[in-house]
């Protein structure tokens, strides 16, 4: 009984490799973030392989020799896209954009209320904490130097 349950990988042919690998890229077109890019060109080349054995080998690659190549180059093409492909789309060429704070950096305004060190004060329509080095009284002139997560350093203008 256990021989006949591993009797239908016998029949795995070039066929059912192309089929899982388009199967996959469909999968990867419905928003896989390239998660399924690597198995999906492994499962095309390993079609390809048993089809090059196929023609030259009698009786073609095995069961076993399939999967291990699909598994190895599953791998080997995964590791190649996360290294060459996603590495370079995570530079940004604005990385202050989802960091509000940051993009406070260099803004000048006038105080409408005392600031005594720290405090919190308005930009727009949020208010911020803020931290200085010196006492500020409303109505000065200042400029945001410096920004973390949620607090801004601000000093005043001359």
């Amino acid at each position: 009984m256990e021989n006949e349950m591993w009797v239908w990988l016998d029949q795995l042919s070039m066929w059912h490799w192309f089929i899982l690998g388009l199967i996959l890229l469909m999968g990867e077109a419905f928003g896989a973030a390239g998660f399924l890019l690597g198995a999906a060109v492994a499962a095309l080349l390993t079609g390809i392989l048993v089809w090059i054995s196929t023609t030259m080998v009698d009786g073609g690659m095995q069961w076993q020799g399939q999967i291990l190549s699909w598994t190895a180059l599953a791998i080997v093409c995964s590791l190649l896209y996360w290294k060459k492909f996603r590495a370079s789309k995570q530079i940004s060429e604005r990385p202050e954009l989802n960091h509000r704070s940051q993009q406070l950096i260099g803004r000048k305004i006038i105080l409408q209320q005392e600031v005594n060190l720290e405090g919190r004060i308005q930009f727009g329509d949020t208010f911020w904490k803020v931290r200085c080095d010196e006492a500020l009284k409303a109505g000065e002139k200042i400029e945001v130097i410096g920004a973390d997560v949620s607090t801004l350093t601000i000093a005043k203008i001359n």
